[in-house]
């Protein structure tokens, strides 16, 4: 072909190709072609090595990667799994097809179906026929081997004897039973002697020698250990107290040092043969000996600096202050020459002294282990700096803390005032060291709900006891171990506790320094009493006894306030001569109170008390009892009165309240021969009217008109005619409410003797009446005439009565005033 016919042709393909629109053209220059075409390149050759490396790969497996492919490509998961789409009506292969392969599809779905529910029954068929079997044979190893018979059992007669008096069965364990026999003890030496145990440490030796439980043992010994510095006075605040020296500081890390020492010991006797200990049994060969067991192997002392004998120098200084021995420390110094500077600031520690030189060595070693020490790869080294200097508290020295007992020795050891972080402020102070174990770290890290022991002893040791006690009578298993630790501490003046009784159980003052809480002891230990006050009285007042110098809202002792609310709770007899003896016993020793006489309060306080709240809750008659106890007959008169001025109408009956009244009445009586009783004239008047109108009464019941009307006649309350109703209507005001409550039932029952009288004298035809006597003698004119005279006087005595009734200012009910018109009227 030529030239031109190719370039031709090449011109007719442009023109083919050109679009009708006005689109731009792509222009590529050379190396826009080649750019694409190395792309294109790049693309089928990775693509080719992938498929290469396939090929490879499942070949040496067998595999034929293209046959594999093709089928992969035939396959449909649409055509097999999924119903078909529809098909247009005119492609009828098409359309049969479908249908056929739907229809199969169908089948299989439902045979599915019906096989999962098939399978479904079977397994709950199976399931109930098991259960079946298994209630058959539950149900047969209950019979027995006889099927319709019972197990023939021997009948025996056991005899069971019951005491005199049952009282109810004891609610206190045998722990509980040890404290509280150790608190009465400690109460009745009080009582008699006037000296004060020492409560903690009974409370420590009965835990190490009854309690069979070495942790409890621990915790009591550990209280006891940092509540040796008991406050200088009694009335200073013991919180206050405990934060305005370092003597709880100082008496921590000393328990922990003595910890220390016995585990050393322990180390040294499991393991003789290297420990090799020899000389004095000092510190200073118990810490070499320990040493030497430690690093008896080559690969432990890879970092350590500064070898003594075979040892690391480093490690035997801190251990001796471990020990609490600087003079060991110091002494290891010494004999290897090492660090002069720290070793004359150890010996300056040992003997007190402060001051310039102190100060000079002090900054010197600060400086040096600011730029040096803090990259060392001794850790024992740098532990030593930090306690002789109580710097750098953000180093945790983890390389050295194997237990919380090392950590929190440290902690305390660098240990400074609160005014030194003026100057230095990467101190630590004691309430932060508080802050840090109770509100950072707290339950959740030391794991308390299981390790209890262990989170109480690290607050004790930081000086909370209150957060310790408080957490420890969360659980029941040490609510009595904690109830008896806040006792303890309270009798020797280290508890600190609110202002108020109505606190909760803890509580944050604001005047305290945080994290320092109060614990509320007057309602633990009355949470803990009432547990068993009525199973265990005599126990349970022995706990109140320790509240009586506390003061309840009214002033009074809360241990009376405590004993009165018991018996206000339950003020049957029973529970009334046991706390306060019989009364028929004349020493008046017999009850449980009687041991707790002092000169604050007695037993005759507390009946008062009692009687005065059961009086507020209208328990009148038990009242009474309480007051007769407590020698208090003039509220035991108005009690009398107002009881009377309800009842003293009321028939008489058996076991009825003014059946015991009356008793009550002569037991006043023969107390009042032989006591002098001071109370108001108008109370002893009232009482007077009452006994006697009770009289009155009595007689009315029982029929006898004549005492009755004698009776009545005495008080002239009721007027005898027409002219005494003003005299007996002015009399009325200058009785009490108490008498004028009972005139209605007066004037009614003065009505009925007077009713009854006038039919007896009418009936009788001239019978003696009761307010005229004549002889039998006379005539029957004369007889006429006094029986007239008779029934006129008793009509002039009822009108008398139905014209007071009117006059009396008192509203008198309608049905008294109907009554007694209706029997005047019947006089007439």
């Amino acid at each position: 072909m030529e030239l031109g016919d190719l370039l031709q042709q090449a011109q007719s393909l442009t023109n083919d190709t050109r679009m009708d629109d006005d689109m731009p053209r792509v222009n590529r220059t050379i190396s826009q072609v080649l750019q694409a075409t190395q792309e294109l390149h790049s693309r089928a050759t990775l693509t080719g090595t992938h498929d290469l490396k396939a090929h490879m790969l499942l070949g040496s497996k067998g595999v034929d990667l293209p046959k594999l492919s093709q089928k992969l490509e035939t396959l449909s998961a649409r055509k097999t799994f999924e119903p078909l789409d529809p098909v247009s009506d005119t492609d009828v292969y098409a359309f049969l097809k479908n249908e056929r392969e739907n229809a199969i599809l169908s089948v299989i779905d439902e045979t599915n179906r019906g096989i999962f529910e098939s399978v479904e029954k079977h397994k709950w068929r199976r399931i109930y026929a098991e259960w079946g079997e298994e209630k058959e044979s539950l149900l047969n190893a209950l019979i027995g081997p006889k099927q319709n018979e019972f197990p023939d059992v021997r009948r025996q007669t056991v005899f069971t004897t019951l005491a005199e008096t049952p009282m109810p069965r004891s609610r206190l364990n045998r722990t509980e039973e040890l404290y509280a026999q150790e608190i009465a003890l400690y109460n009745q030496s009080q009582i008699q002697r006037g000296h004060r145990p020492n409560l903690l440490a009974t409370f420590a030796n009965l835990a190490a020698e009854k309690f069979d439980n070495q942790l409890v043992s621990e915790m009591w010994s550990v209280l006891q250990f940092m509540a040796d510095n008991a406050p200088p006075s009694r009335t200073a605040d013991a919180i206050k107290s405990r934060l305005a020296t370092q003597k709880f500081v100082q008496q921590a890390r000393t328990y922990l040092e003595r910890r220390y020492k016995q585990y050393i010991n322990t180390v040294i006797w499991e393991n003789p043969l290297q420990a090799q200990r020899g000389g004095i049994p000092d510190v200073y060969s118990s810490v070499n000996s320990f040493v030497s067991i430690n690093f008896s192997v080559p690969a432990t002392v890879v970092g350590l600096l500064d070898v003594y004998n075979s040892l690391p120098l480093w490690a035997l200084v801190y251990y001796s202050l471990r020990c609490g021995d600087l003079g060991a420390a110091v002494r290891y110094l010494k004999e290897s020459g090492v660090c002069y500077d720290l070793s004359r600031l150890l010996s300056m520690m040992k003997e007190g002294t402060k001051g310039e030189q102190h100060s000079r060595l002090e900054a010197a070693l600060k400086l040096e282990y600011n730029s040096k020490l803090r990259s060392c790869t001794d850790p024992y080294k740098k532990a030593v700096f930090a306690y002789v200097l109580a710097c750098d508290p953000h180093n945790s020295h983890a390389e050295l803390m194997r237990s919380i007992d090392d950590f929190l020795w440290m902690q305390l050891s660098i240990l400074r005032q609160q005014d030194d972080r003026e100057y230095n402020v990467e101190q630590l102070t004691y309430s932060g060291l508080q802050s840090l174990i109770l509100e950072k770290y707290g339950e959740n890290y030391f794991n308390a709900r299981e390790k209890a022991p262990l989170y109480f002893s690290v607050l004790v040791l930081t000086g909370q006891f209150e957060s310790a006690i408080e957490f420890l009578a969360r659980t029941e298993d040490n609510r009595a171990h904690a109830v008896h630790m806040a006792i303890a501490l309270n009798e020797i003046h280290m508890l600190g506790t609110p202002s108020s009784m109505h606190h909760p159980l803890i509580s944050v003052n604001p005047e305290d320094p945080a994290p320092m809480k109060r614990l509320n002891l007057i309602r633990m230990l009355v949470t803990y009493a009432k547990c068993f006050e009525i199973t265990n009285t005599s126990e349970a007042l022995q706990y109140y006894f320790l509240l009586r110098h506390f003061k309840d809202d009214n002033g009074r002792s809360l241990m009376l306030s405590c004993v009165s609310d018991l018996l206000v709770e339950n003020c049957d007899q029973q529970m009334i001569d046991l706390i306060f003896g019989n009364e028929d016993d004349e020493s008046g020793q017999t009850g449980i109170f009687a041991q707790f006489h002092t000169m604050d309060f007695d037993k005759y306080m507390l009946a008062g008390m009692v009687g005065d709240e059961l009086t507020y809750r209208s328990n009148f008659e038990t009242a009474i009892r309480l007051y007769f106890i407590g020698g208090q007959l003039d509220k035991v008169m108005r009690l009398v009165c107002s009881l009377l001025s309800q009842m003293v109408h009321q028939p008489p009956t058996e076991s009825s309240m003014r059946t015991r009244l009356r008793r009550i009445i002569i037991h006043l009586e023969d107390l009042r021969s032989v006591q002098r009783v001071d109370v108001e004239p108008h109370v002893l008047a009232t009482y007077t009217m009452l006994t006697q109108l009770l009289v009155f009464f009595d007689h009315y019941h029982k029929n006898e008109s004549q005492q009755a009307s004698e009776v009545l006649a005495n008080f002239r309350i009721t007027p005898n005619d027409c002219s005494e109703v003003d005299e007996c209507v002015a009399n009325l005001k200058s009785l009490c409410p108490e008498v004028t409550k009972v005139l209605p039932d007066i004037l009614l029952a003065a009505m009925d003797l007077i009713y009854e009288e006038y039919m007896k004298i009418k009936g009788n035809g001239g019978s003696r009446s009761s307010f005229d006597s004549r002889e039998s003698t006379q005539t029957d004119d004369w007889k006429n005439e006094n029986k007239e005279g008779s029934l006129r006087h008793l009509r002039m005595k009822a009108k008398a009565l139905t014209n007071m009734a009117a006059t009396v200012t008192y509203q008198m009910p309608t049905a008294t005033n109907k009554r007694l018109v209706q029997l005047e009227i019947l006089m007439h």
